[in-house]
């Protein structure tokens, strides 16, 4: 009698060791799947958060390109005060949605240093200079950050 039960209970052995292997390997590939469709969603997502990005950070820079000194280091107020309208007007709408948060922080920071009043009556005075240049190009830099994570990606999948 336990001749007739050793193949029987080897063959359901083997058995059951093959489905939990077929169960693994499929809740394995599944998983990987999964993985796969969430890779490819966020991909599509970010491809459209950049392509909004490229068709409205260029006005920014336009805007920015306005704050240069004139002869003898100092920026003319009203062109600041200009500046600082249509760096507002700019920010309204679907740029609050599509700016990353250290943008945003760079952007406040421009937008407080060029709000100060001048400290003399047509002048700002070195300090002030000195905070709106550094505002600037800051504001510029993390706006081209925010467009380098599309060439890095693209740099990382050449490879």
């Amino acid at each position: 009698m336990s001749e007739f039960f050793t193949p029987s209970i080897i063959a359901s052995i083997t058995a059951l060791c093959l489905s939990f292997i077929t169960l693994f390997q499929f809740f394995k590939n599944q998983r990987f799947q999964q993985k796969q469709f969430d890779k490819n969603l966020n991909r599509s997502l970010t491809t459209k958060l950049y392509d909004l990005r490229l068709k409205h950070y260029p006005k920014a820079y336009e805007i920015t390109d306005l704050i240069r000194k004139k002869k003898g280091g100092d920026y003319d107020i009203n062109e600041i005060k200009e500046v600082l309208e249509a760096l507002i007007d700019w920010k309204k709408g679907i740029i609050n949605l599509i700016i990353s948060i250290e943008s945003r922080d760079s952007y406040y920071t421009l937008r407080d240093v060029l709000m100060k009043n001048p400290a003399q009556q047509e002048s700002f005075s070195k300090e002030q200079v000195e905070k709106i240049y550094n505002a600037h190009k800051s504001f510029r830099k993390q706006l081209r950050r925010d467009l380098g994570f599309m060439y890095r990606e693209e740099r990382l999948r050449r490879k």
